[in-house]
């Protein structure tokens, strides 16, 4: 019997291999031994009553705007990595849904609510940057053949950003904390925060936002399907410990 990780992960694959081959990461040449890569999120709709799953939303990407980039007019996409792109997809089907009469909300009234017979699961790749790869990434890392100017990068919490917010994957030692993306050492850094302090808020607050809030009741995370990098109990802390809800995101 296939498990439901396995079913919610299949769901995303088999939507996102029907999209036209324009923008997917290909080889780079025919001689080229190194392949383009990168990370595939997606939303996916259980109805526990059918036990039907549907693909509503995804997105791929790997890269964010560093603090220069930034528009002063608020008219470009600041953070472009594949969870984040995936639940902004999640918001345009949400208020579409809004409009739907075979909705997936109950409530005529606003606000709507979640028929309980749906649940929403979350499917990554890669485990999400920031405090929940930082367990994963430290495993792989063989710092005792590092030169000693890189290995105190890493070793040390010395990339501090004011009160505890951490530049990318440095300081491993600092377990916990909210972080911005990741980058080079030597790039300008964003200010755009970790995949794993959005995904911690979406469980504390619903992945609906602000904004649909004021129409929607708040809507959670059922469980997280995690493909490479998954370590359990980082990921736990990171997405549910650091965040009081009392009905934590499942991690498959």
């Amino acid at each position: 019997m296939v498990s439901l990780a396995d079913r919610v992960a299949q769901c995303v694959i088999d939507r996102y291999l029907k999209l036209p081959k324009r923008g997917k990461p290909t080889a780079k040449g025919t001689d080229s031994v190194k392949e383009e890569w990168t990370v595939l999120a997606g939303f996916v709709i259980e109805d526990t009553g059918t036990n039907e799953l549907e693909c509503v939303s995804l997105g791929t990407g790997l890269k964010c705007q560093h603090r220069q980039q930034l528009s002063r007019f608020g008219d470009s996409v600041h953070d472009s990595h594949a969870e984040v792109i995936a639940r902004r997809a999640l918001l345009v089907y949400l208020l579409d849904q809004l409009c739907n009469e075979n909705s997936i909300f109950t409530k005529i009234t606003l606000p709507r609510q979640l028929d309980t017979k749906y649940k929403l699961h979350l499917y990554t790749s890669q485990c999400p940057c920031g405090d929940a790869a930082i367990g994963p990434l430290h495993a792989t890392l063989d710092t005792d053949h590092l030169p000693q100017a890189k290995r105190r990068r890493t070793e040390h919490s010395d990339s501090v950003i004011a009160n505890r917010i951490v530049r990318g994957h440095q300081g491993f030692d600092s377990l916990g904390t909210l972080r911005l993306k990741p980058g080079r050492a030597d790039s300008i850094p964003t200010m755009s925060m970790s995949c794993s302090d959005k995904i911690a808020r979406w469980n504390a607050l619903g992945v609906q936002g602000s904004l649909l809030a004021l129409l929607i009741l708040p809507i959670y995370i059922s469980s997280i399907v995690v493909g490479d990098l998954f370590d359990h109990s980082s990921i736990d802390r990171a997405l549910n410990q650091r965040v009081s809800r009392k009905t934590p995101a499942k991690h498959l």
